[in-house]
C-alpha cells in the first residue's frame, strides 16, 4: 500500500513541476513577445524637441546651434576642442573672418592641432588658394594620417588646380581604407574623366551609384564619360536620369525653393554643431551627453551614415548592445553592400547570445567580401555558434 502511495505522490509532484515549468515558459514567451513588440528603437523613440525640430524656422535652428556652442564653451572654456566647434559653426555660416580668427587662436594654444589646421586648409580652398590648401593637407597627412577628411580635400584641391593625376593618387590610397565613401568614388570618376580615362571613370561613377543610387553627380559624370566615348544611347540615358533627379529635388516656386534650401542649411549647421559637440563630450568620457547630442544631430538630419556609426560606437562603449543593434540594423539597411556593417551587427548579436541572427549577419558579410580577413575570421565564429 505504501509503495503505491509513494508512486502516486511522486507522479503528482512530477505533474505539478511539469505544470509549473509549462506555466513559466508560457509567461516567459508572452513577456518576451510583448517586450519585442513594445520595445521601440532608440532611433524611433519620441523626444522632447520633436515639434520644435519639425517646425523650427531658419532663425530658430541657428539659435539652437548657437546655444549648443555657448553651452559647450561654458563646460570646456578656452579649450581647443570647444573652440574648434565654434570655428566650424562660423565656417558653416560663411563667417570666414571669425572662423579664421578662432582657428588661429586654437593654434596659438596647440600649434599642431589637426582640426584647426584642417579648418584653415578648408578656408584656403574656399578662397581659391589651392596651393595653400594643398600644403596644409600634405602637412596633415604626415602628422595626422588617419583623418579621412584630409585626402578628400587634398584631392579636390588637386582637381581644381588642374592636377588630376595627383588627385588620382590621393584618392586611390584613400579608397583602400574608405571603400564605401561616395564622395571619394565620385571624385575618382571625375579625376579619371579629367585624365581622359573614360572607361575607368564609368567604373567609378557606377561604383558610387551602388551606395548612392540617386546621386545626381554620379549620373552627370556617367553622361559625360559615355558621351566622350561616343556612346550616345548610354549618355542620353544617364543625362535623362540626372535631369529627373535634379527636377525632383527642385521646387516649382523659386522663392519656396530658396526658403527650403535656407532652412535645410540651417538644420545642417545645427546638426553638425551637435555632432561636433558630441565628439568633445566623448573625448571627455561623458558618453551619455555625447549620445544625446548625436541623437539630436540625427533627428535634424536623419540617416547620416558617419553619424550613425559614431552613435553605435558610443553605445558600445556604454555596453548598450541592443540599442547598438538597432543602429546596426539601420546601417545595413542604408548600406546593404557594406560587409563591415554586417560584421559589426553579427558581433553584437553574438555578444547578446543570439546565434541565429548573428550567423545570418556574418554570412551576409562573407558573401559580400569573402577574401576580407575579418570575414575569414567570421567563418570560425560561425562554427563556434553552430
Amino acid at each position: 500500500m505504501f509503495p503505491r502511495l509513494r508512486v502516486a505522490v511522486f507522479f503528482a509532484i512530477l505533474a505539478l513541476l511539469v505544470g509549473l515549468v509549462a506555466t513559466w515558459w508560457n509567461i516567459r514567451g508572452r513577456t518576451a513577445k510583448t517586450a519585442s513588440v513594445d520595445r521601440v528603437s532608440l532611433l524611433d523613440a519620441d523626444y522632447p524637441e520633436a515639434k520644435l525640430y519639425a517646425s523650427a524656422s531658419q532663425e530658430e535652428l541657428i539659435q539652437l546651434a548657437n546655444a549648443e556652442v555657448g553651452s559647450l564653451l561654458k563646460r570646456f572654456p578656452s579649450t581647443p576642442a570647444a573652440l574648434n566647434v565654434q570655428a566650424n559653426r562660423d565656417f558653416l555660416l560663411s563667417d570666414m573672418v571669425d572662423a579664421e580668427k578662432t582657428w588661429k587662436a586654437v593654434l596659438a594654444i596647440d600649434p599642431y592641432n589637426a582640426d584647426a589646421l584642417f579648418g584653415l586648409a578648408n578656408l584656403a580652398f574656399q578662397a581659391g588658394k589651392y596651393a595653400d590648401a594643398i600644403a596644409l593637407c600634405e602637412g596633415l597627412q604626415r602628422t595626422n594620417p588617419g583623418n579621412p577628411r584630409v585626402p578628400l580635400l587634398l584631392a579636390d584641391a588637386f582637381l581644381n588646380s588642374g592636377k588630376a593625376d595627383l588627385a588620382l593618387l590621393a584618392l586611390e590610397q584613400h579608397i583602400m581604407t574608405e571603400p564605401t565613401s561616395v564622395q571619394a568614388l565620385q571624385m575618382l570618376g571625375t579625376a579619371h574623366l579629367n585624365c581622359q580615362n573614360y572607361s575607368q571613370a564609368i567604373e567609378w561613377f557606377t561604383a558610387a551609384l551602388k551606395y548612392a543610387p540617386d546621386s545626381k553627380d554620379a549620373y552627370y559624370g556617367l553622361g559625360q564619360a559615355y558621351a566622350r566615348l561616343g556612346d550616345r544611347a548610354q549618355a542620353e540615358q544617364a543625362m535623362q536620369r540626372f535631369s529627373q533627379l535634379a527636377e525632383a529635388s527642385g521646387q516649382s516656386n523659386a522663392l519656396d525653393a530658396q526658403a527650403f534650401e535656407d532652412r535645410e542649411q540651417a538644420a545642417h549647421v545645427a546638426a553638425q554643431v551637435y555632432l561636433d559637440s558630441a565628439l568633445v563630450y566623448k573625448s571627455a568620457g561623458e558618453l551619455l551627453a555625447a549620445q544625446d547630442r548625436i541623437l539630436k544631430a540625427l533627428r535634424l538630419q536623419p540617416d547620416v551614415v558617419a553619424w550613425l556609426e559614431e552613435l553605435q560606437r558610443v553605445l558600445q562603449l556604454q555596453g548598450l548592445r541592443q540599442p547598438a543593434i538597432d543602429v546596426g540594423q539601420r546601417l545595413v539597411l542604408l548600406l546593404p553592400q557594406d560587409a563591415h556593417h554586417w560584421l559589426t551587427l553579427g558581433g553584437l548579436y553574438a555578444e547578446l547570445e543570439q546565434p541565429e541572427p548573428a550567423i545570418e549577419a556574418f554570412r551576409k558579410a562573407i558573401a559580400l567580401a569573402p577574401e576580407d580577413p575579418d570575414c575569414q575570421a567570421a567563418k570560425s565564429i560561425i562554427e563556434q555558434l553552430n
